[in-house]
């Protein structure tokens, strides 16, 4: 009689609440936007902080376990130090081996742009029927002068409102960068308290089949989060390698910066080494269009290598997904959400994936 009592009541408040939403569904999504925008600081943080907790634990297993200091609070303050150290470093190279390399290629490309137009220009006055077949283009006269003087008269209109908004957009950035960072520090000096109080919660609010139910859950994702983490990693330093041996071989120019651009934007799953592969075909075209033309071939050779046999291999095996399942997430995850769906889609379809294979085996048995 008190299960069917707790039943109904359960019941009535799931009614309640589908009613609420159904009746005021633009309220409550304008209300869950407002919301996600005030905590967006916070959610930032919380991945900064675990993705920063997979270097802090590897400093705590393998330098501050065999060192003595005076306090686990110094091994935790000197491990979080080494990590963001380790980021910043990180960071700092890559950019240093890109960027400089990068804008020297953007001057070398702008001074050619006039070389380039004049060559098209006298090319269609010596092949004046080249369109032909099109009569309106035939017609078109370039005036490359009144071009740049519209364009930057629109790019002046309105310039003080739009710098005023650029400026206040940038310093709500930084803002909202140096709140997450706060909020990061603070979870990772206090993981184990955090964690506590949350086994505390679950012991005290639920039922101890859905705690465990719940601890279960949340392993599997940690698991399958941090797998496709290191495994990312891995593909991604495997694709800069392999990128810079070969155009190395080939004989392509900046070789070691267009490998490393290449290795640091395939952290994006699947698509993210095309990225870097764009920047690499624009800097290579500045010394010769024609080896831009034989390094997009390059490129994408070793890029459905990567798809085929590398990705599937080290990514999923390191998630324990078969290949199949891994570009069908980054498909459908890409389609959805962009870049989040990509990131977000592979560890949640592998957890997912082992949610499935655990509860085979257990129907089973």
């Amino acid at each position: 009689m008190k299960e069917k009592k707790e039943l109904i009541q359960y019941a009535a408040v799931c009614a309640l609440i589908l009613y609420l939403l159904c009746h005021y569904w633009d309220t409550a999504v304008r209300s869950l936007f407002i919301f996600a925008g005030v905590i967006r600081p916070l959610i930032l943080g919380c991945v900064m902080a675990y993705i920063l907790n997979l270097i802090m634990s590897f400093y705590e297993r393998t330098i501050f376990t065999r060192r003595r200091l005076r306090s686990s609070a110094s091994k935790r303050t000197a491990s979080i130090l080494l990590s963001f150290l380790t980021l910043l470093l990180i960071v700092a190279l890559i950019i240093n081996m890109i960027v400089p390399e990068l804008k020297s290629c953007i001057e070398l490309l702008l001074s050619r742009l006039p070389i380039a137009y004049d060559m098209v220009m006298q090319f269609l006055q010596e092949h004046p029927d080249i369109f032909s077949f099109l009569p309106a283009m035939s017609e078109l006269q370039f005036d490359v002068q009144k071009l740049l003087e519209q364009l930057f008269a629109w790019m002046g209109s309105g310039a003080g409102a739009s710098l005023f908004g650029y400026i206040s957009s940038f310093v709500s950035v930084i803002f909202n960068l140096f709140v997450s960072l706060v909020f990061a520090i603070y979870l990772l000096a206090g993981k184990e308290w955090l964690g506590r109080q949350a086994d505390r919660l679950l012991c005290t609010y639920l039922p101890d089949t859905v705690q465990k139910k719940t601890h279960y859950v949340l392993r599997t994702l940690d698991n399958c989060f941090h797998r496709f983490i290191v495994g990312q990693v891995t593909e991604a330093l495997i694709l800069g390698i392999l990128c810079i041996l070969g155009m190395l071989l080939f004989r392509f120019p900046y070789a070691v910066m267009i490998g490393i651009l290449v290795g640091a934007t395939a952290l994006i799953p699947v698509l993210g080494a095309y990225i870097g592969a764009v920047v690499g075909i624009l800097m290579i075209f500045t010394e010769s269009p024609f080896q831009s033309l034989m390094f997009l071939i390059f490129i994408v050779v070793l890029q459905q290598l990567e798809n085929q046999l590398i990705y599937p291999r080290v990514v999923g095996t390191s998630i324990g997904l078969p290949g199949i399942l891994v570009f069908s997430a980054v498909m459908t995850g890409g389609s959805l959400f962009g870049v989040a769906g990509i990131l977000l889609g592979i560890p949640l379809t592998a957890a997912c994936y082992q949610f499935l294979k655990d509860d085979l085996r257990r129907r089973k048995h």
